[in-house]
């Protein structure tokens, strides 16, 4: 088994063990179950500043629905925690119901300027008032409900909304000395963070407490009735009436048979809770189960959401952004109630939630393709009502279930929709250049789904998505709404992901590992960038590192430290039909790497995975680095006669693209200086420099030519090779200038290519000297290389440069323009020949075949050179980059000395 999934096996044993233990020291049958914290539609003034723009509530869920669901999960008596009142108990007591008073009240604790939650039970109507008014200081709160006998607990510790770096530390040691109950199972909490709850509770030893208060001048008997031994709760936390009573605490009364005949067993749950004679129970949280609800609360924003008032929300306290989200927010909700089977979709999983099928006529009235989705609802709502189980079964896979299908009918009608779209039409005789150059929306949205829209765009093609959305109007608002539920839950479940680590490094115990999750949209492919990361792999692989590889692809099979999703779909784009872009699954790509513990995100290509990797970052709130393969502006300037404003405008792109992560890797200093520069202005603090390396069968090979080259070349001819893609952005058509000049001089070689493309028969016109040799398998080239005596390169947009390195692993010289990559391998004269122009080649290589001491000097520096690239060195300086050179060595060794000696090797190594 995996370290992370030792982690998250360890974590749940060690807390459902916990529990366990817990749970033994009291007879069951003399314990009141009762879920200590839920709400309903009473909690209508939510505590997020964005709720409050929008004027939503936190939930619309009904009293008696959530009664209801706390019945059902066996809960023996009812309180409602809603937030800073008590109405929903108030109002059930007036219709004679036993309920325990309680509320979730938000309190400011002035003192490290931090809002946070306290429970609170048994208090009256005229003690809410009171306890409303001291809210905005929780030290005179405390002392209020102590003074009164007015239990009160901390839930969620580790959850306060401080912002992703959480709280400060000292804090704690506050919150232990004003609190005795702590709730250590929230629902709507990781068991991650409800083990560590636990975990620092139990590490209060009295010498602990006493320091405190002496360090702190807090007197803990003004607040605590249990000042050493602390006492935990369970609670749902629940909103919509799902879950509510599946977590909550078992309340200790003895004889309780007898006493509850006698007793409102209000009083006595509030006697076992101000005894603290309790224990927590229930389910440990499951991320799906979050996800279901965030979506049903999404589908009731869309059912009951009131127009804010564009005046209003701008007038209302927060930042321009927070009001430009809520404009954003509050117009695709407005979008999404303008269409009628949406809404009917929404309100059937809302409705289904709680147990009520669609009706006949609906589900059989339906197109096939949303059938599956009414049927998975209809199950949903079956389930619910007949078997409890199986309905909990069917909430954690729901969401990715309908998720899944509405892919497969979003791809399936953008492929029907596009045959009859009249704009594609002029797009499909288009080339790339011409897309981007005219890729453009109007800034006045409604323009998109009018029959006219207006004005046209002057620098652009006029765009209509009236036609071609009217058949993906409901998929996509339904697909945006599951991914954005599958987003927040995680974004509320992680978002305080790096101080929680540092909770659990404080205390020495369950630190989260560190592993990476490579996000790549190639791997199998025929070209470099595949190859160098497939080299990548093994070696990963091999050494067992804290990394996989993630890929979608409808082919390739898992491996050790190799993760597949299908695709949902695939396309291609003008110009490159031979390369597929598969469309990931984004919510199987968050759920993989949930399931496979990771901390942190390497993205190896821009487009699709790239997306997905920004999804994760926002979602799971980890660190994103880019490996920089591409150099897009110069691969633009060479293959297509862009004009200058389009060019600015990819720069552009790619500018707000590479801002979003936290770290870049670059194999070349040109790389560096354009990120860091004014075209990008990229952090230079957070841009790593790296290198490839090739494979140990890349070596120099015994044997005559003839194996590879056949009769056409003797042993006594100079040997040039192209390697690589036959296509103009590659600088093949600078081969046949290159070989003129060399003829003019007098010069006599032999010229070999070996690969494919697009440009192959145009070439074979302009060379007819040449040697085609076709594809050649990758295993076939260090024989090939070896057989070389210069291979020429005349690339200007290779980041790095491959076939250069496995080359000179060979034996073999190179020729290449100095330009990016090659100017991180090759010293001029020294170890290949560089140039800038095909005329300085040409004369570079004149040289090569006409001094013979040259010749042989370039071919054993180039040899020592290529070693000089070790994948060991390589490898730990990037490790050390990501954060993870204190956790493994790639080498074996643990020496601080030994690791920067190979920093400082790798340094020398690129050159920089």
């Amino acid at each position: 088994m995996s370290e992370s999934g030792q982690f998250q096996q360890q974590i749940q044993q060690t807390f459902q063990q916990r529990l366990d233990e817990h749970q033994s020291q009291f007879p069951e049958k003399e314990c009141l179950r009762i879920d200590l914290h839920c709400h309903d539609c009473n909690s209508d003034v939510t505590d997020e500043l964005l709720g409050r723009i929008l004027r939503f509530p936190e939930t619309w869920l009904k009293t008696d629905e959530l009664v209801t669901c706390l019945n059902e999960h066996r809960c023996d008596l009812v309180t409602i925690t809603n937030h800073n009142n008590a109405r929903s108990c108030w109002e059930l007591m007036e219709t004679g119901r036993d309920v325990l008073s309680g509320a979730e009240f938000t309190c400011f604790f002035k003192r490290f300027n931090t809002r946070l939650h306290v429970l609170a039970y048994g208090f009256t109507p005229a003690q809410e008032e009171i306890l409303n008014g001291l809210r905005n200081d929780l030290p005179a709160f405390l002392t209020y409900a102590a003074d009164h006998d007015i239990p009160t607990i901390l839930p969620h510790p580790l959850y306060v909304g401080a912002g992703a770096k959480g709280p400060d530390p000292v804090m704690y040691e506050h919150l232990a000395l004003m609190f005795d109950r702590f709730e250590v199972l929230n629902g709507q909490r990781d068991v991650w963070q409800n083990l560590l709850t636990w975990e620092w509770l139990d590490s209060l030893t009295e010498e602990r407490i006493d320091h405190w208060q002496k360090k702190h001048g807090i007197r803990s008997e003004n607040f605590c009735r249990f000042v050493y031994d602390k006492r935990v709760t369970g609670g749902s936390d629940d909103h919509m009436g799902l879950f509510a009573g599946t977590c909550g605490t078992g309340l200790y009364v003895p004889d309780l048979e007898k006493k509850r005949k006698q007793t409102p067993l209000s009083l006595l749950a509030l006697e076992a809770i101000q005894s603290g004679t309790m224990h927590p129970y229930g389910e440990v949280f499951i991320h799906e189960k979050l996800n279901v609800a965030f979506m049903d609360y999404l589908s009731q924003i869309a059912l009951n959401m009131k127009e804010p008032g564009l005046l209003r929300m701008f007038l209302h306290k927060g930042s321009l952004r927070d009001k430009l989200v809520c404009l954003g927010f509050s117009n695709a909700m407005q979008e999404l109630r303008r269409h009628r089977f949406t809404l009917f979709f929404f309100r059937s999983f809302h409705e289904a939630l709680h147990g009520r099928r669609p009706g006949l006529i609906s589900r059989f009235k339906v197109t096939p393709d949303f059938r599956p989705l009414i049927r998975a609802i209809d199950e949903i709502a079956r389930a619910r009502s007949r078997d409890r189980k199986r309905y909990m079964e069917l909430l954690k896979t729901g969401s990715s279930r309908m998720f899944s299908c509405l892919n497969q009918i979003i791809a399936k009608r953008v492929a029907s929709r596009a045959g009859h779209w009249e704009h594609l039409d002029r797009v499909r005789n288009k080339n790339l250049a011409d897309l981007i150059q005219q890729l453009e929306l109007p800034s006045h949205v409604r323009a998109l789904f009018e029959e006219d829209p207006e004005p046209t765009l002057d620098h652009g093609s006029r765009i209509n998505l009236s036609d071609f959305f009217d058949a993906l109007t409901f998929p996509v608002l339904a697909w945006g709404v599951i991914a954005g539920a599958s987003l927040l839950s995680t974004r509320v479940l992680m978002g305080q992901r790096e101080f929680v680590n540092g909770f659990a490094r404080s205390l020495g115990r369950h630190v989260h590992p560190r592993r990476v999750l490579w996000l790549t949209d190639t791997l199998c492919d025929d070209n470099g960038v595949s190859t160098s990361l497939s080299r990548k792999l093994s070696f990963i692989q091999e050494r067992d590192l804290p990394i996989d590889f993630l890929v979608c692809h409808d082919r390739i099979q898992e491996a050790p430290h190799l993760k597949v999703v299908p695709p949902v779909g695939s396309f291609t784009v003008p110009g490159y039909p031979d390369h597929v872009f598969q469309v990931p699954d984004l919510l199987a790509v968050q759920a993989l790497f949930i399931q496979g513990g990771y901390d942190r995100i390497i993205c190896s290509t821009e487009l699709l995975m790239g997306l997905a990797a920004l999804f994760l970052k926002q979602s799971m709130a980890v660190p994103v680095y880019f490996f920089m393969h591409t150099d897009w502006l110069t691969f633009f300037r060479h293959t297509m006669e862009l004009p200058p404003p389009v060019m600015d405008r990819i720069r552009r792109m790619l500018r707000a693209f590479y801002h979003q992560f936290d770290g870049i890797f670059v194999l070349n200093r040109d790389h560096r200086n354009w990120l860091t520069g004014p075209a990008i202005a990229y952090d230079g603090s957070r841009v790593y420099n790296t290198a490839h390396w090739v494979d140990e069968r890349f070596r120099p090979l015994p044997g005559d030519r003839r194996a590879v080259f056949g009769e056409q070349i003797s042993e006594s001819d100079i040997v040039l090779v192209y390697a690589g893609r036959l296509s103009e952005e590659k600088g093949v058509f600078d081969l046949p200038e290159i070989m003129a000049a060399l003829d003019r001089s007098g010069v006599t070689v032999r010229l070999v290519i070996a690969g494919t493309g697009p440009a192959e028969n145009r070439l074979k016109a302009l060379l007819p000297g040449a040697l085609f040799l076709g594809w050649v398998d990758r295993f076939r080239m260090p024989a090939l290389y070896s057989r070389t005596d210069l291979l020429v390169l005349p690339s200007r947009f290779d980041t790095f440069g491959n076939v250069i390195l496995e080359a000179m692993s060979c034996g073999a010289a190179v020729a290449a323009y100095a330009e990016k990559g090659p100017l991180e391998i090759i010293q001029t004269r020294e170890n290949g020949i560089l140039a800038e122009d095909p005329a300085g080649l040409a004369e570079g290589i004149a040289r090569f075949v006409r001094d013979e001491t040259f010749r042989h000097t370039l071919k054993k520096n180039s040899l020592r050179r290529a070693r000089s690239f070790s994948r060991e060195t390589i490898f730990n300086a990037f490790l050390n980059n990501l954060g993870l050179g204190d956790t493994v060595h790639t080498d074996g060794t643990d020496s601080l000395s030994e690791r920067v000696l190979k920093k400082e090797t790798l340094k020398a190594a690129i050159g920089y």
